[in-house]
């Protein structure tokens, strides 16, 4: 239940994943912006200006205008024959390149690819962290189980050391007994102090995790689940199929795929249709006005004939990049393939390891009291009953 609380407050509070989920609505307006280039531009314009020319330095005489009856006056008395005019326009702009050759198609699916992979090395990354935490959360048990050790261990000593102070006063036992023992108790003290300052850091990174104050006391008395879930076989195909760092691995190959056609469709013609619709007149007013409509309409159709190699550099090296992409799937995938196998054979040696450590403890504990039995009677040193202890714990 801890675990859970811990899962379900890093859900819901981690500023890591919060982050994360910034980070993806970025990457998906790129891609909105990227694959925009399959449709229509269009742009609304609204225009105005005024306008006033002066002829008389074209070397026009006011008699080619029929003696200067459209003409201004300078306040030195000369005619000057000038003209004002004003326009106003309103238009809608379109602009669309027509994907013959399937090269807007390409870009878009590159984008699209990108962006999945973008998705995929998120989640990817999500997971990853929710192992952090699942990894903090039962070092920190161990920490706490440390902790308890520790202070089982310092009760052990101190009954011991009680035992030999008692003996020294009556001079059963020599000093060096007795300073043995009391060095024991420092030196248990020190280690439960180290065990709490352990269990105190790992709390504060996983309180850092889910969102909350790190104050070091999230994990109080948790323990370790006694049983834990067995691995099915055929696990490793099954887990490369699910694994998001793989799907992202796959979806870069595509990309690249898709870039390679789009390059290769960028050595065609392009054909692009413009049109403009909208108004012009000299009157403001009449700027809604039909009946001064204005349209245009055209087509251009655009072949590259000399760009000194720039556009074949660069189909071989989108080229060059989808090869790689393919490497890394193949590396990525072994990698993976490892990583699952490795896991594997650490389960059945820490299998084994449990079981020889449970026959250790069990042995060692009989070592330890048979010899605090012994030094009771005087038969063995303290020496070994303090290193029976130690093994014990």
């Amino acid at each position: 239940s801890t675990l859970d609380d811990v899962f379900q407050k890093f859900h819901s509070n981690s500023p890591d994943l919060k982050s994360i989920a910034s980070r993806l609505e970025a990457a998906k307006q790129v891609y909105k912006i990227s694959s925009a280039i399959r449709l229509p531009s269009m742009n609304l314009g609204l225009t105005g200006s005024s306008r006033k020319q002066n002829l008389t330095a074209f070397g026009l005489s006011e008699d080619f205008f029929g003696g200067g009856q459209n003409g201004d006056q300078n306040s030195d008395g000369s005619d000057v024959t000038s003209f004002s005019s004003r326009n106003y326009g309103l238009n809608l702009s379109m602009q669309w390149e027509i994907d013959l050759w399937r090269k807007v198609f390409n870009q878009t699916k590159a984008s699209e690819k990108d962006y999945d992979a973008v998705k995929y090395d998120l989640s990817y990354l999500t997971f990853s962290m929710q192992v952090q935490v699942a990894k903090l959360y039962f070092s920190a048990v161990e920490s706490y189980e440390q902790l308890k050790l520790a202070e089982e261990t310092l009760e052990s000593v101190s009954e011991l050391a009680d035992m030999v102070s008692a003996r020294y006063e009556k001079g059963l036992r020599s000093s060096l007994d007795y300073r043995l023992a009391e060095t024991s108790v420092a030196t248990s003290i020190v280690s439960i102090e180290n065990s709490k300052n352990v269990l105190k850091s790992l709390n504060r990174q996983i309180e850092i995790l889910i969102g909350d104050y790190p104050s070091g006391s999230f994990i109080k008395k948790p323990s370790l689940p006694s049983v834990l879930p067995s691995i099915p076989i055929g696990m490793p195909a099954s887990v490369i199929q699910r694994r998001p760092d793989i799907k992202s691995l796959i979806n870069k190959m595509e990309s690249a795929g898709h870039r390679v056609a789009q390059s290769k469709r960028d050595l065609l013609p392009g054909v692009t249709i413009n049109g403009t619709v909208g108004t012009s007149t000299q009157e403001i007013e009449k700027i809604f006005d039909e009946d001064y409509g204005v349209w245009n309409l055209g087509m251009s159709v655009t072949a590259p004939i000399f760009n000194g190699g720039r556009l074949r550099s660069i189909k071989k090296i989108q080229e060059a990049n989808y090869e790689n992409s393919k490497q890394d799937l193949i590396r990525g995938i072994l990698k993976a393939f490892s990583e699952i196998e490795q896991f594997l054979d650490q389960n059945k040696s820490l299998d084994i390891q449990i079981e020889a450590l449970n026959a250790a403890v069990k042995q060692s504990k009989d070592a330890y009291e048979l010899s605090k039995e012994r030094y009771d009677k005087g038969v063995t040193s303290l020496e070994s009953v303090l290193n029976s202890q130690r093994q014990y714990n």
